[in-house]
């Protein structure tokens, strides 16, 4: 083999690799691009499309009243104002009183 013909094929092989790397970092580059895409995607959708989610907690079961337990407000107004009535005010305290001597 003369070595114009070593040279021709050791540059294509060198190109081929080249072209081969090139390619493999072309197309990793472009995957990571889409995805980055849809990361912001989903970061408008958040922005623009809020969703509340509640979360149910159970609560205890809650006592039933009869119709005669329940008490009308006028009726929690007079229990409060005769609870009111029956407690005595209790006596301010005693305070002593001294004159100062001029």
């Amino acid at each position: 083999m003369s070595s114009v013909q070593c040279l021709r094929e050791f540059v294509n092989e060198r190109l081929t690799t080249a072209a081969e790397e090139i390619s493999r970092v072309f197309e990793q580059t472009i995957v990571e691009y889409e995805e980055e895409i849809d990361r912001q995607r989903r970061l408008l959708d958040i922005v623009w499309k809020p969703e509340i989610r509640l979360h149910r907690t159970e609560l205890p079961q809650q006592h039933v009243c009869k119709e005669e337990e329940v008490l009308t407000e006028q009726q929690l107004c007079n229990q409060e104002r005769n609870s009111s009535l029956d407690q005595e005010e209790p006596e301010p305290p005693q305070i002593k009183e001294e004159q100062e001597a001029v």
